[in-house]
């Protein structure tokens, strides 16, 4: 039997994918499923990205949304919106030239033109046409159905495989994968892993249904699936900066998250780092959502095997 500690898009993800291959597995959870870093209803999925190993990587996860689109059944999981990169480093364009990705540059204007109700102060952008908003909420959804989720607090974990749960109860799994973001350092210890607080606020104002999402100085923006709203996620929870950029729009709601900081994250705070004890695999990462299939075939395949996949630990 594995045991996955997590219930977030890398546990679900990692279960489903050993589901499918006929392995035993069950998810131990202490709150509500996807509940805590994978909550929310939407996220970016995106090819660009500032090494070329994640664009490839991406471009595996985005056949492996289509695949999740067709077996789960659950309507469209992947919009055909587009990604915009605003000002973006002059790593993007190379490490998407390097992975062979598809894109083309846009100028003040031409990203207006795909984000109507945006007052652009950028000059230019990277267009990546394989990006768009991801439905995670039906995604999750989806795979929670389909693995079995247990209600339990692990508090401890073994190299042996034994999992200790708050109420004292010990199972044994044969491989354990631990994919529980913000809670990793209690389980696993120090991984030079840092909490920061960021606000994502919802607008509404202007149907935002079919515009492109959007990575920017600023923050992040992305259209809340058929909702006609849009979301603009930010480190600084004052939403006077991004009136100005969507000076049209009326905030109606606000989130406020936890997103991973860590010394092996990219410039764009992308990656994710892997470690084996023993029986114990650990994962901790951020802006994962958007890698989710490929992760879990991943992660599946480390919990079938002594070792680790070399895609796997690419930071």
């Amino acid at each position: 039997m594995i045991i996955i500690v997590g219930a977030g898009i890398c546990g679900l993800a990692a279960a489903y994918e050993l589901s499918r291959r006929g392995e035993p597995v069950i998810v131990f959870e202490r709150g509500e499923p996807f509940a805590e870093l994978s909550a929310g209803l939407a996220r970016i999925f995106r090819i660009a990205h500032q090494r070329p190993a994640l664009c490839r990587l991406a471009i595996q996860a985005r056949a492996g949304w289509q695949r999740w689109e067709s077996e789960l059944d659950v309507g469209r999981l992947l919009g055909s919106e587009g990604f915009i990169a605003a000002a973006p480093p002059e790593e993007t364009a190379t490490a998407m030239t390097e992975a062979g990705a598809e894109f083309s540059w846009l100028d003040r204007q031409e990203i207006e033109a795909r984000i109507p109700f945006v007052a652009a102060p950028w000059e230019a952008g990277i267009f990546d046409p394989l990006g768009g908003s991801l439905r995670i909420r039906r995604a999750l959804t989806a795979l929670a159905a389909r693995v079995e989720i247990r209600r339990g607090q692990v508090v401890s974990l073994g190299d042996d495989g034994s999992v200790r749960l708050a109420d004292g109860t010990v199972t044994r799994g044969d491989q354990v994968l631990v994919c529980v973001g913000a809670q990793t350092p209690d389980l696993l210890g120090p991984l030079d892993v840092e909490l920061i607080p960021h606000t994502r606020f919802t607008y509404a104002g202007a149907d935002a249904t079919g515009a492109a999402c959007l990575s920017a100085p600023q923050g992040y923006g992305l259209p809340l699936g058929s909702t006609g709203r849009w979301a603009f996620g930010q480190p600084i929870p004052e939403p006077a900066g991004v009136r100005a950029l969507f000076p049209s729009l009326s905030q109606v709601g606000q989130v406020d998250c936890l997103s991973v900081h860590a010394p092996w994250l990219d410039a764009g705070g992308d990656g994710w780092k892997v470690v084996r004890r023993g029986r114990v695999v650990g994962f901790v990462g951020n802006n994962l959502m958007k890698f989710g299939p490929v992760l879990g075939e991943l992660l599946a395949q480390a919990a079938c095997s002594a070792g680790l996949p070399s895609e796997l630990t690419l930071a």
